[in-house]
């Protein structure tokens, strides 16, 4: 079965360095990268999640050059949408599938009941529908950590650092959970 995966990228509610709830700017290197892993792995769709005007017409901006992509190689960034929140994201799931998704949430921070990749792989695999959510700056806020169906156990690569980019930290997670195993 195909696995039914969409990527959010929330920039509200995030983390600054001191734990603070803010609101992050988008990153064209984000929205870039994050539309190419949805062209190179089966997702279903990846949101840019930030309801600040301008920062919605700056997407809108960068998936219009996205989309007027001529190198085959390069493709179109079709997958790729704006929200304004993450409740958005769900009901336009609802809406195209008639299915509530889980909502898998990812951290660097320890914390909280965690599931490993083995386990929301094998879910997602079986047919459970996911809403995988990344954030920006210093990440997740509280309230969507602990609000989520699922919180994935954080990377851990055995060097005692995990504090990834988050472009970095969504292709590892989005490879274990939907890439092909080679080994």
């Amino acid at each position: 079965m195909a696995p039914q995966l969409t990527i959010a990228l929330v920039h509200q509610p995030v983390c600054n360095r001191l734990g603070e709830e803010i609101t992050s700017t988008v990153d064209h290197f984000d929205v870039m990268d994050g539309s190419r892993l949805a062209l190179g792995y089966p997702i279903r769709r990846f949101y840019v999640v930030n309801d600040v005007p301008a920062q919605r017409d700056l997407v809108h901006r960068l998936l219009r050059h996205g989309q007027g992509a001529r190198d085959d190689e390069r493709g179109e960034f079709a997958r790729t949408a704006w929200a304004p929140d993450l409740d958005a994201v769900i009901a336009e799931h609802v809406r195209d599938t008639g299915v509530r998704p889980s909502v898998v949430v990812t951290s660097a921070r320890p914390g909280g009941a965690v599931t490993d990749f083995a386990t929301a792989r094998a879910r997602l695999f079986a047919g459970e529908p996911m809403v995988l959510v990344f954030g920006k700056a210093w990440g997740l806020a509280p309230r969507l950590l602990d609000a989520a169906d699922v919180r994935l156990a954080p990377i851990d690569a055995g060097t005692g650092f995990n504090h990834l980019s988050v472009r970095s930290a969504m292709a590892i997670v989005i490879d274990r959970l939907v890439g092909i195993d080679r080994g």
